[in-house]
């Protein structure tokens, strides 16, 4: 789907189009789905987010002031962001198949940083960002993300290494 199509996507979501929101909704869900997946420990907590957001902001766009692809992608990538803090503050985020595990992983060492360094890393690498967008899209102060994304890098970097 080329920007012309998303484009008249977003135009007709505006006006309350429905079938034209799926679409326009099927053409993002899987980098949303990556940031929910990589923020939250558990696949139904990221499925619990990946819910809400669709419904909130299916209910959201009519109206919503919104100019293209990428205004889009933001403000859909803002919304998921309020959920995925949302269900760190009210869900139990499992982890027992971490607790499981024996060594080291990549999905380990992400389930061991604080919520909001996993957050700020998912928007930062998923959208490819810098500090000040990720800051915007997660709510955060570029300050905050920048420190979170240092303390990740330590984290993640420090158990990798420890596996060499």
């Amino acid at each position: 789907m080329d920007n012309k199509e998303l484009s008249e996507l977003i135009r007709r979501s505006n006006g309350g189009d429905s079938d034209a929101y799926i679409k326009l909704y099927a053409a993002v869900y899987r980098p949303l789905y990556k940031i929910a997946r990589f923020a939250l420990k558990s696949e139904d907590s990221a499925v619990t987010a990946m819910q809400q957001t669709v419904k909130d902001s299916f209910a959201a766009i009519t109206g919503a002031d919104i100019s293209g692809i990428g205004a889009f992608i933001e403000w859909i990538v803002k919304i998921l962001c309020t959920k995925i803090k949302l269900q760190y503050k009210t869900a139990r985020d499992d982890d027992e198949d971490i607790q499981n595990e024996e060594g080291y992983s990549v999905r380990k060492g992400l389930d061991s940083l604080p919520n909001i360094d996993r957050l700020v890393l998912a928007v930062s690498i998923i959208c490819g960002c810098d500090a000040e967008k990720t800051a915007r899209l997660c709510g955060y102060t570029q300050n905050t993300v920048e420190v979170c994304l240092t303390n990740a890098e330590v984290v993640l970097k420090t158990g990798l290494l420890s596996q060499v």
